[in-house]
């Protein structure tokens, strides 16, 4: 039987998470950071280590971004191993996956340069060291960008149980994409950004894990991701339409969602619902959208 979380990947009923964060463009703990990561390092519990996941902010690129995202990965993963024989050990089934900027899930970019480290307290448990094998092993480019660092005060690392009813057997989820036929247009409701970006604001999760399981549950289709503005005619020189449609694209693929199976096209406010200039917020609301067209099912 097939189960899907709904916060990125497969899980355990018993799992906790513990969140670690880093300063911009470091893949070392900042004092404050080490200090908390080591106090749950050394805690007196068995812990199987079962998904580490790394993420970074949006500044500078996809390829930058994801290396940083496995150089903070393997900083914690060198710690985890100190502990390997006593108390830390690695599932057989361990994941480790670098998202660099592909998913953002907090609108201060800071709480996005973190590590995820989801595990099992397993009492009596014998210890046996497991090789790590990364997911997407990624080559970096030596590229540089530059910016003060943010010091982080006071991140809260306290660990969050999975809540069991979070896991969904996949064929009893209702779901309005399922009955899409070819050439069928469905608007994303209720999916919103934050303003003049492709961050998508935590509220709108749900709109995408179910775009998400939708995909999973059907393996053939393939769509297109169209993006929409509102408020303004002529040419939006920030093409903010693409780079919506390009966050939806980004969210599944790194949720295994195979590429070829996307495609991600803007049509700026070419093809509005309402008349432009908007009579009001509604009306802009329904003309900044974006819309699942399907390709192939």
């Amino acid at each position: 039987m097939k189960y899907v979380l709904l916060l990125f990947g497969l899980l355990l009923s018993a799992q906790e998470k513990a969140s670690f964060y880093f300063d911009f463009d470091q893949d070392t703990f900042n004092p404050k950071q080490n200090e908390l990561f080591m106090s749950w390092l050394n805690k007196d519990q068995n812990r199987e280590i079962l998904v580490i996941n790394g993420y970074c902010d949006w500044y500078g690129t996809f390829d930058y971004n994801d290396t940083l995202a496995y150089k903070r990965i393997n900083t914690v993963q060198e710690q985890l191993k100190t502990k390997v024989n006593s108390s830390i050990f690695f599932s057989e089934n361990l994941k480790i996956k670098g998202f660099g900027e592909r998913v953002q899930t907090r609108k201060e970019r800071r709480y996005n340069r973190r590590v995820d480290v989801f595990y099992k307290v397993i009492p009596n448990k014998t210890i046996v060291e497991k090789p790590l094998v990364y997911d997407d092993p990624v080559v970096y480019t030596g590229q540089k960008i530059s910016e003060d660092p943010m010091p982080i005060k006071e991140i809260d690392t306290e660990l969050q149980p999975v809540d069991p009813e979070e896991l969904v057997h996949l064929e009893a989820i209702p779901n309005r994409y399922t009955n899409a036929k070819v050439g069928d247009k469905l608007v994303m409701n209720n999916l919103y950004f934050y303003d003049r970006s492709g961050i998508f604001v935590p509220e709108s999760l749900p709109v995408m894990e179910e775009l998400l399981q939708f995909m999973v549950a059907h393996p053939k289709v393939k769509i297109e991701i169209q993006g929409h503005i509102c408020c303004q005619l002529g040419e939006d020189p920030e093409d903010i339409a693409l780079v919506r449609a390009i966050a939806v694209h980004n969210y599944l693929v790194a949720n295994d969602i195979d590429d070829t199976r996307l495609q991600y096209k803007s049509f700026g406010s070419t093809q509005p619902i309402h008349k432009i200039p908007e009579k009001n917020e509604k009306e802009r609301n329904e003309n900044r959208r974006v819309e699942i067209l399907i390709l192939e099912n």
